[in-house]
């Protein structure tokens, strides 16, 4: 059979993660009766049949061509070609482990950063600033239960965030941990509740900023955090106390010092 007789790739109705790639692909494969040798569709197309984004379709392909399964060759004239008819399971479980121990660091990071960047840009936000990040919650407004529109939303307000800290090094550093945001992004399954969580959340952070109320402040960037690392504890096979309980424990002293309260994650 060729892959112009049908779609390779049937699109991931569950949690869009790296994992669920691997796990498509090699069905396409095997499905499609291909062997080594054959070519696989281009990374464009095989990304728009999984319903997924670029940056997490190359998570996949990354741990399928370490373990030398695919060859992905980049640019112009090169593609993904099968390089083995024996699919190393094994191999590929370790790959996996490895990614998301990478994973979960670049969450850790994004608490630590994204945290001061948005402590910074209370500090010096101009009332300009902040009429801007409301915008952002507007068009959120506007879009709730269209997934893709309110993740564009939600990036919308987090630059509008980082302008408004008014530090170029910080500003540098988290675009970079925004790049390698982008595929653990895919996770996020959207629906109008989740939609409704997140502009709840941006509400709450835009009010808190505005007060300088460092104690809600804090408490909301940490509803903010959960929401993506509970997709990725559950997608993982993990509790979030697990994989993040450990770097939010300040948040709970805070807390317990100024008598104040929340929902204990």
């Amino acid at each position: 059979m060729s892959l112009s007789d049908q779609t390779f790739a049937r699109p991931i109705q569950t949690t869009r993660t790296f994992e669920a790639a691997i796990e498509h692909i090699i069905e396409g494969i095997e499905r499609g009766r291909l062997r080594a040798g054959s070519a696989l569709p281009k990374e464009s197309e095989l990304a728009e049949q999984l319903g997924i984004s670029r940056p997490t379709l190359r998570q996949g392909l990354r741990v399928l061509q370490d373990v030398g399964y695919l060859q992905v060759k980049p640019g112009k004239g090169g593609g993904i070609t099968i390089l083995s008819d024996l699919v190393p399971t094994a191999e590929i479980s370790r790959g996996i482990a490895l990614e998301e121990e990478a994973i979960v660091e670049v969450l850790h990071a994004r608490r630590v950063l994204e945290g001061a960047i948005t402590f910074a840009a209370m500090q010096f936000a101009s009332e300009e600033d902040f009429d801007e990040i409301e915008h952002t919650i507007s068009l959120t407004r506007e879009h709730l239960g269209d997934r893709y529109a309110v993740m564009k939303t939600d990036a919308m307000f987090h630059r509008a965030v980082l302008r408004a800290c008014r530090n170029a090094l910080l500003s540098e550093s988290m675009r970079g941990l925004s790049r390698r945001m982008a595929p653990i992004r895919d996770s996020y399954r959207g629906g109008l509740d989740s939609d409704r969580q997140t502009l709840d959340i941006h509400a709450r952070q835009l009010g808190a900023m505005r007060a300088g109320d460092v104690v809600t402040l804090t408490v909301v960037l940490h509803d903010h955090f959960i929401m993506l690392e509970e997709e990725i504890a559950e997608a993982t096979g993990h509790s979030w106390d697990e994989l993040f309980g450990r770097l939010a424990q300040p948040l709970h002293d805070l807390l317990d010092n100024r008598g104040g309260s929340g929902d204990s994650p």
